[in-house]
C-alpha cells in the first residue's frame, strides 16, 4: 500500500470516531446552504446597486425596500448558519479529541512495563501528546473537507448565477478562475511556512 492510501485510509478511521455521526452530516447539509452565500450576497448587492443608480424610477421606493430587506434577511441568515456551522465543527471536533484521548490513554495503560524504557515513550513526551498532538486533529479531518467543499459549490453557483444573468461577463470570469486557484495556492503555501 503506497503512501497516499495509507494516508487516505487513515483520515477514514479518524472520520469514524466523530461523535455523534448524525451531526457530521448536518454539518455538511449547513456547509451546502453555506456555500450559497457568497453569489447570493454578490447578487442581492448588485440588484441593491442598480435600483440605487435610477432614483427617478416609478417604482423606486418599492424595489430599495424590497432589496434591501432581502439584504437584511440574507445577512440573517448568513450570521445564524455561520454560527451553527463553526458551533458544530468546534463540537464535533471536541468530542473527535476526546475519543481519541480516551482510546490512546486505554492503549498506554495495557502496555507492558517494559515498553515504557524507550525515551521516545518516556511518561512526559506521552503527556505531551496526549494533551497537544492530539488536539491537532479537529481541524484536520471534516472541517477542512467542508472548507473545499463550500468553495467548489460556490464558484459553481457564482457561475451559475454568471451564466443566468450574462454570458459574456461569466465566461470572462471562468477565463479569471485559474488565476485566483493558482493565487489561493500560492498564498496558502506562504502562510503554511509562516507559521513554521
Amino acid at each position: 500500500m503506497d503512501r497516499r492510501n495509507r494516508k487516505d485510509v487513515g483520515m477514514m478511521k479518524i472520520m469514524s470516531y466523530y461523535t455523534p455521526r448524525w451531526l457530521s452530516y448536518v454539518v455538511y447539509i449547513i456547509t451546502v446552504i453555506n456555500s450559497f452565500s457568497f453569489p447570493l450576497y454578490g447578487l442581492i448587492f448588485g440588484k441593491i446597486l442598480f435600483v440605487m443608480m435610477v432614483p427617478q424610477a416609478k417604482t423606486f421606493a418599492e424595489d430599495r425596500d424590497f432589496w434591501c430587506g432581502m439584504f437584511i434577511l440574507l445577512t440573517g441568515c448568513l450570521g445564524i448558519f455561520g454560527f451553527l456551522n463553526k458551533f458544530l465543527y468546534a463540537y464535533l471536533g471536541e468530542n473527535l479529541t476526546y475519543t481519541m484521548r480516551n482510546k490512546l490513554f486505554e492503549g498506554i495503560l495495557y502496555k507492558h512495563l517494559g515498553w515504557f524504557d524507550n525515551k521516545e515513550r518516556a511518561p512526559g513526551v506521552l503527556s505531551n501528546v496526549l494533551s497537544e498532538d492530539i488536539t491537532l486533529l479537529n481541524g484536520l479531518t471534516s472541517e477542512t473537507i467542508a472548507n473545499i467543499l463550500e468553495a467548489l459549490l460556490c464558484l459553481v453557483i457564482g457561475v451559475v448565477l454568471a451564466f443566468i444573468y450574462t454570458w459574456k461577463m461569466a465566461l470572462v470570469s471562468l477565463g479569471a478562475i485559474p488565476f485566483v486557484i493558482v493565487g489561493s495556492i500560492i498564498m496558502s503555501r506562504l502562510q503554511w511556512r509562516m507559521k513554521k
